[in-house]
């Protein structure tokens, strides 16, 4: 989450208009879900990883990384799909592997309906990869604010954030600390660390919040968390890659 906050706030577009940026986003979601087809999935991903990377010169790397690491918890949920576990050999399947009464099999139907997921997912994905990678946090918060979102979900949503990387600090001090005890050096003691980890990160938790509680009725809290923003441009280059976006990817379904 540090690397994706990082190039979040050192990208080439990081002073554009946070609503052209998650329009766009918006707008490759939607396309990838009405039009269902894996050459739309997989022309969304290419579009996205070419803004990511060419507009906004995130490396490459980053970009992979992120996609890479969403697509291995995809992958594990449309194995799901294309696999079914039956008593019996089923009939005309692609492959089937017999595991004593047990026959694990896939078909073409089931196959085909595994890319549909898989492709129609990873360009949801990646068009939502390009808006984090392109917009931090604060930038998202005054665009939700512009959307007329309740104050009170919007500050959950700020302080949800900050409490992440409070605790990833914590987490890192605590096995630091027991890695210097030889904490992990036998099975046994991995899991007695773990637990004491589990229990020690909550009430570390708590207490922090304790103290934000404190500290904002301390500073005069009103009840919404302000913060100020940049002054955005207007990039019309951003309307004109929607247009392109939109007429190559119902292109792509017509032609496919």
């Amino acid at each position: 989450m540090r690397v994706i906050d990082r190039y979040a706030f050192g990208n080439a577009l990081r002073d554009v208009d946070p609503s052209q940026k998650g329009a766009l986003a918006l707008l490759a979601i939607i396309l990838c879900l009405a039009l269902d087809h894996p050459a739309v999935g997989i022309l969304t991903l290419i579009w996205m990883l070419a803004l990511t990377t060419w507009r906004a010169r995130t490396p490459l790397r980053v970009f992979a990384g992120v996609l890479l690491t969403e697509g291995a918890f995809l992958s594990l949920s449309v194995a799901g799909i294309a696999l079914s576990v039956a008593g019996g050999k089923p009939e005309a399947p692609v492959f089937a592997w017999q595991f004593g009464p047990i026959w694990v099999s896939a078909t073409h139907e089931s196959l085909t309906l595994a890319a549909h997921v898989l492709t129609r997912a990873l360009g949801s994905a990646a068009a939502l990869n390009f808006l984090i990678l392109t917009t931090p946090l604060i930038d998202l918060i005054e665009m939700l604010r512009r959307m007329r979102l309740p104050e009170g979900l919007i500050d959950i949503m700020a302080l949800t954030y900050r409490a992440i990387f409070v605790l990833l600090d914590s987490l890192e001090r605590m096995t630091t600390a027991q890695d210097a005890r030889l904490g992990y050096h036998t099975p046994r003691a991995a899991m007695r660390s773990a637990a004491l980890i589990g229990s020690c990160l909550f009430l570390d938790a708590y207490r922090r919040s304790q103290q934000i509680q404190t500290a904002l009725e301390s500073r005069g809290l009103d009840g919404s968390l302000r913060v100020l923003p940049l002054d955005y441009r207007r990039d019309p280059r951003m309307w004109q890659i929607g247009v392109g976006l939109t007429l190559s990817l119902v292109l792509a379904r017509v032609i496919a």
